[in-house]
């Protein structure tokens, strides 16, 4: 290539084609804003739904709380009729409450006659080990814990063995 190439090409650029790349610029900037916009609109509706999920979670358990309550209302009417049939309703609603308990992921913290887990329980008493029985055994369960899938909701309050 001689000098007087490279001038030619340099002539061909005319004012339509720098007239398409001025087009072709303006149209990546809108398309630019656009995405930023839209990038926008979908952090706050993420945001949005992150807000109402959290403030709605309970909705189910609520749901099934109630049912609970109007057992125990029922069970308080039927009080007036015979304390068997009182006792009766109270203990299903109690079962009704750990099934909608379970369903949300809520449940009891098995420790009776186990060994002494600090990650799940409380130790409220250590008293020395009775005949046969190895120290840090849980010899008796003050308050039911209850774990809400892999996480402890309200530990269990335990007396060890010394």
């Amino acid at each position: 290539m001689t000098d007087g190439d490279e001038v030619a090409n340099d002539e061909e650029d005319t004012p339509e084609d720098e007239h398409a790349v001025e087009v072709s610029i303006e149209s990546l900037e809108r398309d630019l804003q656009y995405a930023r916009a839209e990038i926008a609109n979908v952090r706050s509706r993420a945001l949005r739904e992150r807000a109402d999920l959290i403030r709605y979670s309970s909705s189910q358990l609520g749901l099934r709380m109630l049912d609970v309550l109007r057992s125990l209302e029922l069970a308080i009417q039927s009080s007036k009729d015979s304390v068997d049939s009182t006792l009766e309703g109270v203990r299903l609603t109690a079962e009704s409450m750990r099934s909608a308990l379970s369903s949300e992921g809520i449940v009891e913290i098995d420790v009776e006659g186990g060994v002494f887990d600090p990650s799940r329980m409380e130790a409220i008493a250590a008293i020395p080990a009775p005949e046969g029985v190895d120290s840090g055994k849980v010899l008796q369960v003050i308050e039911t814990g209850y774990m809400i899938h892999d996480r402890v909701l309200k530990p269990a309050k335990v007396v060890v063995s010394e």
